[in-house]
């Protein structure tokens, strides 16, 4: 039963793998001004591969990104490379490739402009949330030496406050005794 269900999963895992090679090789297809075919789906695809498939991809989306200036292969790269969760997320490259793609006059009327448009300001609000993150880090840890210093100085406090009690008590007990001892010699007199 098991082995049945681990030969489901690999067929799956393949049949995406293979859909995702496929959509690929539509996309790459593309020229300048034309849509990317299957660039949105590709994400979907791309979520089914193994980290080692994940990795091979992103190995043949950079050799194509480099023998050529393909939009969609640019898309695509900066989908995978974007794809959070992955050993090979870089914000900064995607970012970076999103830029080139937008800045690039050959597709300033290219009809997946509004998509990379969505991904720059996804990529960036990431970021933001990351810078954020750190910032909130950096705080915490602040106040936790502060909330440690704190309660370092509250535990020598309650310790000294502990020894006045202490010493108060040892005080009163002196003073009654004195007074006791001036009682006992003043009924004697007294009489």
């Amino acid at each position: 039963m098991y082995s049945m269900m681990m030969h489901q999963g690999i067929g799956i895992i393949a049949v995406l793998t293979l859909t995702a090679c496929a959509q690929w090789q539509i996309v790459t297809q593309a020229r300048h001004g034309e849509a990317c075919a299957g660039v949105t789906s590709f994400y979907t695809a791309a979520s089914a591969l193994s980290p080692e498939a994940g990795r091979e991809m992103l190995q043949a989306l950079r050799s194509n990104q480099a023998q050529g200036d393909n939009p969609c292969d640019q898309l695509r790269l900066v989908i995978l490379l974007g794809k959070p969760g992955t050993a090979f997320q870089d914000d900064a490259e995607a970012g970076q490739l999103l830029q080139d793609f937008l800045h690039n006059a050959n597709h300033v009327e290219h009809p997946d402009r509004g998509l990379a448009l969505i991904l720059a300001d996804n990529i960036k609000g990431r970021q933001q949330l990351q810078e954020k993150l750190l910032s909130q880090e950096k705080s915490l840890a602040l106040e936790q030496a502060v909330s440690q210093k704190l309660a370092q100085k509250l535990k020598r406090e309650h310790a000294a406050t502990k020894a006045l009690k202490s010493q108060l008590e040892q005080l009163k007990s002196i003073e009654q005794d004195i007074n006791e001892k001036e009682q006992s010699v003043v009924i004697p007199n007294g009489q």
